[in-house]
């Protein structure tokens, strides 16, 4: 079965509705981790940053944040995964990825060798395949 690492921006659009074609992925994907097509690797750190952005960009208030969470980390076909390869994400932090948000995703999926990564970032998703990765879409 597939297991793609899924980054915070697909979670929140997602969430919110930013960008409907990008709403209608995320769904998609989402939709097959809950038919049991895939499994959607969801990494810890991800969920801190969905809870910033959440907080500081879109002001949701703490009770509905805390439903927002829990409801994430528990939809069907949606796995936690509490690993940091820290020695991985600095062999590919600052150089050559300069976020640390990226280096820590492209670093889990390459410590457990998971199959894809799921992200909206282009930047990010044109150089997976540097680092042996595939894309999702």
């Amino acid at each position: 079965m597939q297991r793609v690492v899924v980054d915070a921006n697909v979670f929140l659009s997602f969430i919110v509705h930013r960008n409907d074609k990008q709403r209608d992925a995320a769904k998609t994907l989402l939709g097959k981790a809950e038919d049991g097509d895939l499994i959607a690797i969801l990494p810890q750190f991800v969920v801190f940053e969905i809870v910033y952005v959440l907080q500081s960009t879109y002001g949701i208030r703490d009770a509905e944040l805390a439903t927002i969470t829990r409801d994430l980390v528990a939809l069907p076909g949606v796995q936690l995964s509490d690993e940091s390869p820290w020695r991985r994400v600095f062999d590919v932090w600052p150089r050559p990825l300069p976020s640390l948000a990226d280096a820590a995703i492209v670093a889990v999926a390459l410590a457990s060798r998971y199959d894809a990564v799921a992200t909206f970032d282009r930047k990010l998703a044109n150089r997976l395949e540097s680092f042996g990765l595939a894309s999702y879409w």
